[in-house]
């Protein structure tokens, strides 16, 4: 009995370490070159490869570790980027964080055209970083 369960325990992390390198593990590369350089194609190149089911978690994943380090500057031109990409709900989360936290660096990369264009705010108002509500 507890051989079997050892098996299902190793098949289990193994499946998760397989998981993680086709997930936010692709972003690690590109997320520590984007914190050194503050240049953010890698970041772009990885989210973009990705399925579009994958996507929105790994624009979260990407833009939330650029902010937890404080790189609140290059995180905001990825948010910009992402906004421009995808409509995930998670973006909109992510361009309301910006502004209420950082506003004057969102000030700098959001033009009224950028949050015109991309900003919906009854969306930002209900989503997280655990989902949406309503």
């Amino acid at each position: 009995m507890t051989m079997t369960l050892w098996m299902i325990v190793a098949a289990i992390a193994a499946v998760v370490v397989v998981l993680w390198q086709f997930g936010a593990g692709r972003l690690q590369k590109p997320l520590a070159h984007a914190m050194r350089t503050g240049e953010l194609a890698g970041v772009l190149a990885a989210v973009e490869s990705a399925s579009p089911a994958e996507q929105p978690t790994l624009w979260d994943h990407a833009i939330g570790e650029l902010w937890k380090a404080y790189q609140r500057e290059t995180a905001t031109r990825l948010i910009t980027e992402a906004a421009a990409r995808s409509d995930a709900d998670i973006v909109q989360y992510w361009v309301r964080q910006a502004m209420e936290v950082e506003p004057e660096i969102a000030a700098q990369y959001f033009s009224p055209e950028f949050l015109e264009a991309f900003f919906k705010p009854e969306v930002a108002a209900r989503c997280g970083r655990k989902g949406c509500c309503g």
